[in-house]
């Protein structure tokens, strides 16, 4: 036996170490590359905030500060995006009121890209 295991050794390990690596699956990558975009309308209208052609990678010249009275930007991926702005199949957004006074802030209600978008809102 033995003698057996020496002779054999080297291809006893290259069988386990196949067998092993095979019993997993490494799985393809999907790249993300996060995008910014812009609320280029009026956040106290709450059709304008709802309306993802008024969120574009244009810059709105606002400080987007995660302050929740209004909107102002989203991270997104960039599969989420059409032509420069936010592709409602993607990413369907609803307004809600902000916290405090009359303006309003995005909100994600359904769509096929990015689950989670990080939403940052401005005072």
């Amino acid at each position: 036996m033995k003698n057996f295991i020496k002779k054999y050794a080297l291809s006893i390990v290259a069988v386990v170490t196949i067998v092993t690596f095979s019993a997993f699956k490494v799985s393809g990558t999907k790249a993300f590359m996060t995008i910014p975009v812009y609320f280029n309308g009026v956040p106290t209208n709450a059709t304008q905030v709802a309306d993802e052609s008024k969120w574009t990678i244009v810059p709105n010249g606002q400080t987007c500060n995660n302050v929740p009275n209004l909107a102002c930007m989203i991270l997104v991926d960039h599969t989420d995006l059409t032509g420069g702005q936010l592709d409602p199949a993607k990413i369907n957004l609803i307004a809600v009121p902000g916290a405090a006074g009359p303006g309003y802030i995005p909100q994600r209600s359904s769509g096929t890209g990015t689950p989670n978008p990080q939403i940052i809102n401005r005072n």
